[in-house]
C-alpha cells in the first residue's frame, strides 16, 4: 500500500482538485484507492458531493479517538464511496485539532497510526492543507512518497524551499523512509510565454522529480469539483481527463 501525501502550503495550485482527480484516475487504472480529507476546509469532501454539515463521523473523530483513548471510531465508521473509491470525509470541526493535540505525545504519529489498521488499498492519498502544521506533519509522518502541484506563475517556487526544509525536517525525525515523488505543474496554458518559462525553471529545480505529465488550464477542471464531480464523470471526454490520467499513469510508472 503506496501513502502519497498532496502537498503544497500555498493555496490555489490545484492540489484538492488533484488529489481528487488523481484518485478516480488511479482506480481507472485498476487500483483501489483511498482518499483522505485532511484539510479543515473539506474541499476534497464537497468536491464529491459529500455533505460536510450532515456527515456524522470524520477523520476528525478517528484522530481524537486515537489521541484520546476515547470512545472506539472504526474506518468503516468515518468512510464514504464515491465514484468507485473510499474517502475519509472531514469538515470545518477538524480547524480545532491542530489546538486540541497539542498537548498529546506522539502528535504527529496519529494518522500514521490510524493507517496500520488500514488494509486492502493499493494508493491512500492525502489532500493536505495549505500551511506546514500539526496536520500536515501528520500526513507526511504517515506517507512513504510527497507529490507536489506547482501553479505555472511568477511566484511558484516561492515557499518550495521552505516546503523542502519541512520535508528534510520529517525524514530526519519522523519518517526515514519519506520521499519526494514528485513534481507537477497545473494551471499550463503553453500559449502563455510565463508559463512555459516557469515549467523550465521547474524543471532546471527539481531535476528527475519534476514530473513530465502536467494539467493544461481547463475551466471544465473547476466546474466539475462546483458539482461535486471529478472530471471524469464530469467532461471524460476533457483534456483535464486526459491529463489527470496521464498524470496518473506517470506515477503507478514511478511507483510500481
Amino acid at each position: 500500500m503506496k501513502i502519497i501525501s498532496i502537498v503544497n502550503q500555498k493555496g490555489g495550485v490545484a492540489k484538492t482538485t488533484s488529489t481528487q482527480n488523481l484518485g478516480v484516475a488511479l482506480k481507472k487504472l485498476g487500483k483501489s484507492v483511498l482518499l483522505i480529507d485532511f484539510d479543515p476546509q473539506g474541499n476534497l469532501s464537497s468536491g464529491f458531493g459529500v455533505n460536510k454539515r450532515e456527515v456524522e463521523k470524520t477523520i476528525y473523530d478517528l484522530l481524537k479517538a486515537k489521541a484520546f483513548v476515547a470512545d472506539k471510531v472504526d474506518i468503516s465508521d468515518v468512510k464514504v464511496e464515491k465514484e468507485g473509491l473510499d474517502i475519509l470525509p472531514t469538515n470545518i470541526k477538524m480547524a480545532k485539532s491542530t489546538i486540541e493535540l497539542s498537548g498529546v505525545p506522539g502528535k504527529d504519529n496519529l494518522l500514521k497510526e490510524i493507517l496500520k489498521e488500514v488494509y486492502g488499498y493499493d494508493y491512500v492519498l492525502i489532500d493536505c492543507p495549505p500551511s506546514l502544521d500539526t496536520l500536515t506533519f501528520n500526513a507526511l509522518t504517515a506517507s512513504h512518497k510527497v507529490y507536489i502541484p506547482v501553479q505555472t506563475e511568477f511566484y511558484a517556487l516561492e515557499g518550495i524551499v521552505e516546503l523542502m526544509d519541512t520535508v528534510e525536517m520529517i525524514q530526519q525525525r519522523l519518517n526515514d523512509e519519506l520521499e519526494i515523488g514528485g513534481v507537477f505543474a497545473t494551471m499550463v496554458d503553453s500559449r502563455v510565454n510565463l508559463h512555459v518559462e516557469v515549467v523550465d525553471q521547474l524543471r532546471d529545480f527539481f531535476e528527475a522529480n519534476m514530473l513530465e505529465s502536467f494539467i493544461r488550464r481547463n475551466v471544465k477542471v473547476a466546474e466539475a469539483s462546483s458539482y461535486g464531480k471529478s472530471i471524469f464523470d464530469y467532461a471524460p471526454k476533457s483534456n483535464g481527463s486526459r491529463d489527470y490520467l496521464n498524470l496518473a499513469k506517470e506515477i503507478v510508472g514511478r511507483e510500481e
